[in-house]
């Protein structure tokens, strides 16, 4: 059975596994192999330990019979989205996941119906349709990551 639910501190050493492997899984072939492999769950997990209570308010996890297999969390949008007070600042899910609605269940946990913005992998096809899908349209926002060796973003708004 699957659920999605608010994060809880106990989801935090799971959560870095999956936000790993999804991104892993997500980004195979836009970015080098030398790079993916850098991303660990280590490395993730210092990142979500640092969530504060406050923010794990604004971050939902996806489960499968209690096993988290995704999450997506939700932030206060940069300046120059003037259209959006929040930005979905990420959505992931395991591949085994995905196509089972758990991604538009997240999204509908995180933003309801509200306005956002988010930023997409410009080669990430399946997400653009997944986004345009939910409402999403591009407004013309564009940037290189340099960090994620150069990846090129747009931005997507509802």
């Amino acid at each position: 059975m699957t659920s999605v639910i608010q994060m809880r501190a106990a989801d935090i050493p799971r959560l870095a596994e999956v936000h790993a492997q999804a991104w892993k899984e997500t980004y195979a072939g836009m970015l080098s192999e030398e790079f993916l492999a850098a991303v660990t769950p280590e490395s993730r997990l210092q990142m979500w330990q640092r969530a504060t209570p406050e923010g794990m308010k604004r971050h939902w996890v996806a489960e499968d019979d209690g096993i988290i297999v995704g999450f997506a969390g939700v932030q206060p949008a940069k300046p120059g989205t003037e259209a959006a007070r929040e930005e979905l600042w990420g959505l992931y899910l395991l591949q085994s996941h995905q196509g089972l609605g758990l991604g538009g269940a997240l999204l509908r946990v995180a933003l309801e119906q509200r306005p956002a913005s988010l930023w997409v992998a410009e080669e990430n096809s399946q997400a653009i349709g997944f986004y345009q899908h939910q409402g999403f349209t591009f407004d013309g926002g564009r940037e290189v990551v340099e960090d994620w060796e150069n990846l090129v973003e747009l931005r997507m708004i509802r």
